[in-house]
């Protein structure tokens, strides 16, 4: 740790990430690339058309589970392809021809997440011409249950709006036989459990069931436990290589200087696009306003903002057309994009774990990132606790 004499510029702690290892995993089966699944032309045609070559541990070990027909929870860190490792085999099985009726959910905690699971999961499914339709908040209901009428494969959606077009009678559940429960903890945080408990309960009986999580908490576990049939764990363990691709960087600055401290760092650290966390929508506002003054290339983003605004801002962060995006934690959620390469903590979150889901937004997919926290000389005493309870939780991160 520097002396507090040093100026802020040059105060950090920089230190690999995933320091311990994730006890119980086990190592991915040796697979060489996607044919050795026996997935069918049709997914492998898909998946070399995406430049997908060969599976990702998570999805080694989960996807021969999965077409085994076994119940699965999930556990690996950013990054490691889950979307691809539950959608696989959902696809698999499919028939061409779209059923009346879906056969296959996924429920994420934010529209967000919902529309990039179904982007992905459309990709893989092109050839096997898999129907599927996004059900979310702050778009037309009309226009989704005109989409269901045409026949659905596999619904994605967030757990309030699936709940609400059930009630209407607008979405049927009778006939899923596959469902996936998508960072389950986001969505207990979120304040879904009830939602969520009440679409498990709506599906039939004899389903195949997939829990992904960032973390086993009591509550999770408590839905596996009420609603999977002897699951199969599969939680990944990091190579060296994967542990030590996040540099952590902590710059102490007087609060007076947080927001110099912040230009500071984009325009000497910052390495590709860069997200800033903030705490607060105001916050977001008034930090994503000076940085534009600043005559960066910065867009906003927020739960106060209309999903169209937010579809748009996601498109050009995704695309490369905005170099910054600042955003609240909850706003940020289900945000994957793998060229993410700073992030940049405004304010030191209280939750290590509220952390760990920051940082894990860089070093995606076994690429290098750097996390830049800037915080008060008052907050010191926090970080030994706060690294190793964040450092703990890494192993098992999954977004």
């Amino acid at each position: 740790m520097c002396d507090e004499g040093d100026s802020p510029s040059s105060h950090f702690i920089s230190s690999p990430i995933m320091t311990s290892d994730n006890e119980g995993a086990e190592p991915a089966p040796e697979i060489s690339g996607f044919t050795g699944f026996n997935l069918g032309w049709e997914l492998d045609k898909a998946l070399a058309r995406m430049g997908y070559v060969n599976p990702t541990p998570i999805q080694a070990n989960a996807i021969p589970h999965a077409l085994k027909g076994l119940d699965i929870i999930g556990q690996a860190r950013t990054g490691s392809g889950k979307t691809a490792a539950f959608a696989i085999p959902m696809l698999a099985g499919l028939k061409n021809r779209a059923p009346a009726y879906p056969r296959a959910l996924v429920l994420a905690p934010t529209r967000e997440l919902a529309t990039q699971i179904r982007d992905e999961t459309r990709a893989l499914g092109i050839f096997k011409k898999a129907r599927v339709v996004e059900i979310v908040g702050g778009k037309s209901m009309d226009r989704q249950a005109r989409d269901l009428r045409k026949g659905a494969h596999i619904v994605v959606g967030t757990p309030g709006r699936v709940l609400d077009m059930c009630d209407r009678g607008i979405l049927t559940l009778d006939y899923v036989e596959m469902a996936v429960l998508d960072e389950a903890d986001e969505m207990l945080n979120m304040g879904f459990l009830e939602d969520v408990e009440s679409i498990l309960r709506m599906l039939p009986e004899e389903r195949q069931t997939f829990l992904f999580s960032a973390t086993m908490e009591s509550r999770v576990l408590q839905i596996a436990f009420n609603h999977m049939v002897e699951p199969k764990i599969i939680r990944v363990k990091d190579t060296e290589i994967e542990r030590g691709n996040i540099r952590e960087i902590f710059h102490f600055i007087h609060p007076s200087e947080r927001m110099t401290a912040l230009v500071d760092v984009i325009e000497r650290e910052r390495v590709g696009q860069v997200i800033v966390f903030c705490r607060t929508k105001s916050e977001v506002d008034m930090v994503a306003e000076r940085l534009q003054k600043r005559g960066f290339s910065v867009e906003a983003i927020h739960g106060d903002y209309r999903q169209n605004r937010r579809d748009k801002v996601m498109k050009m962060f995704k695309e490369g057309k905005t170099d910054i995006l600042v955003a609240t934690d909850v706003a940020a959620r289900g945000i994957h994009v793998d060229n993410i390469g700073t992030v940049v903590n405004f304010r030191l979150p209280d939750d290590p774990t509220a952390y760990v889901h920051r940082i894990g937004r860089t070093g995606r997919l076994g690429k290098t990132g750097v996390a830049i926290t800037l915080c008060t000389d008052e907050q010191k005493y926090l970080l030994d606790d706060f690294k190793n309870k964040a450092h703990k939780a890494r192993p098992a991160m999954e977004s």
